[in-house]
């Protein structure tokens, strides 16, 4: 008996180590298309805001310049969204653990 539940208990982490796996797999899939999307997004933007000339094959002094500050302008707002976001996750997640010790 003690055998089969051994047995068992191997097959079930098995199949969970498979699972997360698969699951890992799925997020770095997710996660690779959309940081693609938000690629072709900020590329498509930036152009459209700092392209005016299409005379010549390479970017004018003040177009490579309005790029370059429309890219740093961005990270500077994914930066700050993303360590304001983190802020309010770890304030929430405190909150509820405090709570849940209280009662």
């Amino acid at each position: 008996m003690a055998a089969a539940d051994a047995d068992a208990a191997a097959t079930a982490a098995g199949e969970e180590e498979e699972y997360q796996a698969r699951l890992s797999a799925v997020v770095d899939g997710l996660q690779t298309r959309d940081a693609m999307r938000l690629y072709n997004w900020l590329s498509q933007r930036c152009f459209s805001d700092c392209v005016v000339t299409f005379y010549r094959r390479a970017l004018g002094k003040r177009e490579e310049e309005c790029v370059r500050s429309c890219v740093r302008k961005y990270q500077l707002f994914s930066t700050t969204s993303a360590a304001h976001f983190a802020h309010l996750a770890g304030t929430a997640s405190s909150f509820s653990s405090s709570a849940a010790t209280d009662d």
